[in-house]
């Protein structure tokens, strides 16, 4: 006698929960390589050139932005529409115009640093980012297309190189300097560069005059610097007033908090597809179970990386410290979890105007909140987190509500009273 399953697996829910998986899986492989690349050079080498080569690649992050014109987001959006609204133009004409003025803002940085410009290093670093720049582009382009596997992994491949080129030094008893560091990552992003070409990752963008509006680039260039500094800043700006011991504590502890929203995110951008077709007049209950499951996920992982804490913060000299930290900040990033896919379905759909606009308001919301912390508890900054979870709550929410007519909070808890 035959018996029927009463719920059936939808076409293609087993291959997507394998794609959800991988995603999972590169992501961990990035973040442990490169843990263990960021140890092992500061096993190998001096703290003077572990901070030189550290300032070098904080350089590069920004400078990335400016060297695509934060014109990545552009090319997930464009790539699959009809005509296509993203060429072999718009690649030559963004790293044209975006390589030399990255270039000079690399000068600056480094000028105001007190460091050398125009030595080996220098060289090294604008050649990386000329190579990295155009893998960023490409590899957007791919996402948009579906294919974000090479995407999630290119960060752990890098760090891989790097273990295997610092070993082998090691191996050898070869002098490392901040040179050879910098021409290991130039050798990895090459690797990156020749692996964009493969098949399996994609078609390039066709031939073509370039499509995309320079105006639109210019607002893209200018909300992505803008979530560079509303994402990225925190630690340089605790590190203005507070001393180094709380640095080490809240650096660990902001790490590991944000882990599960890294994760999450790597999960999303194999939905890219599903998130471009996704508008007011579609935009259904059902297809919030994304948000619903990245926040089931999150919490999944934050039980595992507050046990991991717990159990290892004896063993550390600023473990205490980095715990207390982790359990101020991970109501914010536990919510992250939950607004990630708000972020990544309205920079997707938004104008770039508007992106724009509403970074603006998260920047300010986070500067004065840190203004009033730093007032109220000067020596507790992380404090700032518990206003950026409410802050951040109703920003999403509420530009949910205007670009699709509905609070998804409000919907997900109706579904669930009616279920």
């Amino acid at each position: 006698m035959k018996h029927f399953s009463l719920s059936l697996a939808p076409p293609g829910a087993r291959m997507a929960w394998l794609s959800g998986l991988g995603a999972l899986a590169s992501r961990l492989y990035v973040y442990l390589s490169g843990f263990l690349a960021i140890f092992l050079m500061a096993a190998s080498i001096s703290p003077a050139r572990f901070g030189e080569y550290s300032i070098y690649q904080s350089v590069m992050e920004v400078a990335l932005v400016m060297g695509t014109l934060g014109s990545s987001l552009l090319f997930s959006r464009n790539a699959a529409s009809v005509p296509p609204g993203v060429t072999r133009g718009d690649v030559v004409r963004t790293l044209a115009i975006g390589l030399p003025l990255a270039t000079v803002l690399v000068t600056v940085i480094l000028t105001v640093q007190h460091m050398p410009v125009g030595d080996a290093p220098f060289l090294l670093l604008v050649a990386t980012l000329a190579v990295f720049s155009f893998n960023s582009l490409r590899l957007s382009f791919g996402r948009g297309l579906g294919h974000a596997g090479l995407l999630n992994l290119e960060g752990g491949i890098r760090a891989t190189i790097l273990v295997v080129g610092i070993s082998l030094c090691v191996a050898v008893r070869f002098d490392l300097g901040v040179a050879h560091l910098l021409l290991i990552n130039l050798f990895a992003v090459v690797v990156v560069c020749v692996a964009v070409g493969l098949p399996g990752n994609g078609a390039a963008p066709p031939a073509g005059r370039a499509a995309l509006g320079l105006a639109s680039q210019a607002g893209a260039t200018v909300y992505s610097l803008l979530m560079f500094l509303l994402r990225k800043s925190d630690l340089l700006i605790v590190a203005y007033f507070m001393p180094l011991s709380y640095v080490g504590a809240f650096k660990l502890a902001f790490l590991l908090a944000e882990a599960p929203s890294q994760f999450v995110q790597a999960f999303l951008v194999t939905k890219t597809p599903a998130m471009l077709e996704t508008d007011a007049g579609n935009f259904t209950a059902a297809k919030l179970r994304l948000a619903k499951h990245s926040f089931l996920l999150g919490c999944g992982l934050f039980v595992g990386l507050a046990a991991l804490i717990s159990v290892a913060a004896p063993l550390l000299k600023l473990g205490n410290e980095a715990r207390t930290i982790f359990m101020c900040i991970a109501p914010y990033f536990l919510l992250r979890t939950y607004t990630i896919h708000h972020e990544m379905v309205l920079s997707l759909k938004t104008s770039m105007g508007s992106l724009g606009a509403w970074a603006l308001v998260e920047v300010a919301l986070r500067l004065a909140s840190y203004g009033a912390v730093v007032m109220v508890f000067p020596d507790k900054p992380h404090y700032v987190f518990f206003i950026a979870c409410v802050t951040d709550f109703v920003l999403y929410e509420t530009r949910m509500r205007l670009q699709f007519g509905f609070f998804p909070i409000v919907r997900l808890l109706t579904r669930r009273q009616a279920s």
